[in-house]
C-alpha cells in the first residue's frame, strides 16, 4: 500500500492516534494490519462513516490502554489492535456489524 491516501485526515492524524511510520512510510508488521488499515480507509471513503467518528474510537482505545508516544506500554495492545477494535466499534455503532 502506498502512502498516497485519498483523505488527508487519514494520512495526517497527529498525536497518539498518528499512523506508525518509519522514514515516512507506513509500517505494518503483518498482513492483517495492512488489511485492517485498508478496510477502515475504504469503508470511510465509500461513505459508511465519517473519519472523525473512527478517529474518536481510536483515540479512546489508545488512551484507555495508557498509551502515549512519550511512554509506550509494551504490555498494551499494538497500534493496529487498537485500530481493529476501533473499526469494530465504528461499524457496530453504524449498524453495519452485529455486536
Amino acid at each position: 500500500m502506498t502512502d498516497r491516501l485519498a483523505k488527508p485526515a487519514v494520512a495526517e492524524m497527529p498525536g497518539i492516534e498518528g499512523l506508525p511510520r518509519k522514514s515516512g512510510e507506513l509500517v505494518f508488521h503483518g498482513d492483517w494490519e495492512r488489511r485492517a488499515f485498508a478496510l477502515a480507509v475504504a469503508l470511510c471513503e465509500q461513505g459508511h462513516y465519517d473519519w472523525d467518528e473512527f478517529r474518536a474510537y481510536l483515540i479512546a482505545s489508545i488512551a484507555a490502554a495508557g498509551e502515549s508516544p512519550a511512554a509506550p506500554n509494551p504490555a498494551a495492545p499494538g497500534y493496529y489492535e487498537h485500530w481493529l477494535a476501533s473499526l469494530e466499534r465504528t461499524l457496530t455503532a453504524k449498524g453495519l456489524l452485529a455486536p
